[in-house]
């Protein structure tokens, strides 16, 4: 009954506001997203735990719940704060004597704003500049502008967030003995609120079961990180979950780097995982962890590491499969370092290929790189479309 409250409040039409009603076409969209989050949820979450395996029955409620609660906030939240920025920016632009036909607010997520305005006269420049000033006061953050469309007395603008960063990245890997399916999985997500995830697991042992254990377990992570549910909650629901499932006593590892591209950080958690290496500058430092494989224990803290982020910087991840071929861990460093300058692509390639050939091409077990660089985009933050 709670649930069933909670969604009357949030989606039911006011008719007397008509900014209201269209704001609420945006959530409800977004709850639609949310809800095939939640299907995949729980798609996963059957095939991790797998059929006839003992359980917790509290164990999967609890999950599941978690991620019901925050999807409600989520979308309470957005309704009170969609209603109340587009009072905000309609009030404030009428201040400058800009009127409004239209104004479309489509996201307004952190680092992810997104919006149309309809005005009834063309901007002069100093306009648009004015018109920028009130939004990035409103959103505390900075903002690109685009004129997208004139015609008679009404403009078209395209508000987005500047999103001064990007993420430039590549993964390759290969099966054990050369194998098309490997034990290792990885996953590279954006989400709305503004960060990236980046992960890789390797299941233990390889091949097919392998390969289902860790690309499940990400898949997991995924769908609990979309409700907005913190990345240690996260990680700790899934541990609970490996744990109460562990009837064979398998585990996998995780490592995950969470990036705010405009907060310019990246954060780095690890359970079992090999050193991440960091580079800068043609320097590298190993972010390491010591952590237990997931399915170990339930219980276990969630440890991370934060590092500002530059222009130019780049994370190299990689399976144990890579890291164990060199016994002095320096000469993977100075290989490494050997292929800097080239795209992320044919790095990832590279080094792969070059650990492989260390055996005369003897694939002792599953092997994968990611590599990431972290970039500046370049936009100007005002513009009009051609």
């Amino acid at each position: 009954m709670e649930l069933v409250t909670k969604m009357k409040q949030t989606f039911s039409p006011k008719p007397k506001r008509e900014s209201k009603d269209r704001l609420n076409i945006y959530t409800i969209s977004q709850l639609f997203n949310q809800l095939v989050n939640f299907q995949q949820l729980v798609k996963s979450l059957r095939s991790f735990i797998g059929k006839g395996q003992l359980i917790r029955v509290d164990v999967v409620l609890d999950c599941i719940g978690l991620a019901i609660d925050n999807m409600m906030q989520s979308m309470m939240y957005d309704r009170h704060d969609f209603e109340l920025q587009f009072n905000r920016i309609k009030e404030e632009l009428e201040r400058i004597n800009v009127r409004c036909s239209d104004i479309k607010i489509k996201s307004l997520y952190p680092r992810l704003i997104k919006m149309d305005l309809v005005i009834n006269s063309p901007p002069k420049e100093l306009t648009l500049l004015s018109i920028q000033a009130i939004l990035e006061g409103i959103t505390n953050e900075p903002l690109r502008l685009i004129v997208e469309k004139t015609k008679g007395k009404q403009t078209k603008i395209k508000i987005y967030s500047s999103n001064q960063f990007k993420i430039d990245h590549a993964v390759s890997y290969v099966g054990k003995d050369g194998n098309k399916v490997s034990g290792d999985s990885y996953i590279y997500e954006n989400f709305t609120n503004g960060q990236t995830f980046i992960a890789i697991s390797d299941g233990m042992g390889n091949g097919e079961l392998a390969h289902k254990e860790s690309s499940e377990a990400l898949k997991i992570l995924k769908c609990l990180l979309s409700f907005n549910i913190p990345i240690k909650t996260a990680i700790q629901t899934l541990q609970q979950l490996k744990q109460h499932s562990n009837a064979n006593e398998r585990f996998f590892s995780l490592d995950v780097c969470m990036i705010d591209r405009e907060r310019q950080r990246a954060t780095f958690y690890k359970k079992g995982a090999t050193p991440t290496f960091f580079i800068r500058d043609h320097q590298i430092e190993l972010i390491n962890l010591a952590q237990l494989p997931v399915g170990v224990m339930s219980d276990q803290d969630v440890d991370h590491v934060t590092l500002d982020l530059q222009e130019d910087d780049i994370l190299i991840m990689c399976s144990d499969g890579i890291v164990e071929q060199y016994p002095d861990i320096t000469d993977l460093e100075h290989m490494i370092l050997g292929q800097v300058g080239i795209p992320p692509k044919h790095m990832a390639k590279n080094i792969l290929q070059t650990t492989v050939s260390k055996h005369k091409g003897k694939i002792r077990d599953d092997m994968m790189v990611l590599v990431v660089e972290y970039k500046r985009q370049g936009v100007s933050q005002a513009q009009y479309a051609s």
